[in-house]
């Protein structure tokens, strides 16, 4: 029979285990994904109105239970406009992310460049392809670690060791995506359309913390659909769907939003919104939208639908948040260049 040290280390090396599998199968993500947009596809860089975008994400999710998440991401992009090409545009990104789950603080850290390039197939019509480069490191602490070998017989007693042996405190690993968007818009009436697709995880890189393992990360193939409409005056109705598929894992986000526009003098802009997704067999996700000038917030809180409702009370946390859009003020020859940006 296993003795009792033996059982102890063999359940803390499957909680080790159980939490990298668990933040490897979660990869970045936000319920208000359309709110994220590099991070579903970095062919969305540079598609927006105006000349430099910051968007700043904050999740903490089923904080209820043990292993909660919090993941934070910030991006700034920067558009290129070429003013001898009225047909194309260039975007530039960096993007910054971080994500933390469990006793033993498993994280990981991501920095990287997007690039995208749009080209307008016709008045309304544009394609923009868009590459992601990044480094990532995952790094596990053992500050909370506690085993029996760290018994003296009668306390706990951190100093000494542990007799854990081939984990890796941190590795560190590249990672490349790419993605393509079609974008239909008409200046004139708020009615825009984005239908795109992207993979992730391109180079399927070796994420373990265990000497000599392998532990690919799965590619991440999205798809999705987003769209706002002006059905009024003051009125916009905005559809959208998300598809995200990684290895045996899934995710289907089907939502709306309604927008109403407060008042619509230029640098006066104010408007609110509300919405609702829900995520098949998981979550609703009801959101609160504000608008005003050039800032933008959101605030989302998940209500668990799934049998996950058990531990989460239907706790499923909640995600802020933040979009800031700066815009040049061009001579009107410029301006003509890209006329829906």
């Amino acid at each position: 029979m296993l003795n009792t040290l033996h059982l102890k280390r063999g359940a803390l090396l499957l909680m080790i285990l159980g939490s990298c599998i668990a933040l490897y199968a979660q990869d970045i993500h936000y319920s208000q994904f359309n709110r994220s947009p590099i991070y579903i596809n970095p062919a969305l860089s540079g598609i927006y109105k105006g000349d430099i975008r910051f968007v700043g994400n904050y999740r903490n999710q089923w904080k209820t239970v043990p292993v909660g998440y919090q993941t934070f991401s910030a991006s700034i992009e920067k558009k290129i406009i070429n003013t001898n090409q009225k047909n194309s545009l260039f975007s530039v990104g960096l993007l910054f992310n971080y994500d933390e789950a469990g006793d033993l603080t498993l994280s990981q850290t991501g920095i990287g460049f997007a690039g995208s390039y749009t080209h307008r197939l016709a008045e309304k019509h544009f394609l923009t392809g868009g590459l992601h480069l990044g480094l990532a490191q995952r790094r596990l602490s053992d500050a909370n670690l506690r085993v029996d070998a760290q018994y003296n017989g009668d306390a706990f007693d951190p100093s000494l060791a542990s007799g854990e042996t081939g984990l890796n405190a941190s590795t560190g690993f590249g990672d490349f995506s790419f993605g393509l968007n079609y974008r239909f818009q008409n200046p004139f009436k708020r009615t825009k359309i984005d239908i795109g697709g992207s993979i992730f995880h391109l180079n399927k890189p070796n994420t373990s913390l265990f000497e000599g393992a392998e532990l690919d990360l799965d590619r991440r193939f999205n798809l999705y659909a987003m769209s706002s409409f002006k059905v009024a005056e003051e009125l916009d109705l905005g559809l959208r769907a998300l598809g995200q598929f990684q290895g045996p894992h899934q995710e289907i986000v089907l939502g709306g939003t309604l927008k109403y526009h407060l008042n619509q003098r230029r640098s006066r802009e104010v408007a609110v919104g509300i919405a609702l997704q829900y995520r098949l067999g998981d979550a609703w996700i009801p959101t609160l939208l504000f608008d005003y000038h050039n800032w933008s917030v959101g605030f989302n809180y998940d209500i668990n639908s799934s049998p996950w409702n058990r531990a989460t009370a239907r706790k499923g946390g909640p995600e802020l948040s933040l979009i800031y859009i700066f815009s040049k003020v061009r001579p009107p020859k410029e301006f003509e260049i890209c006329p829906i940006f």
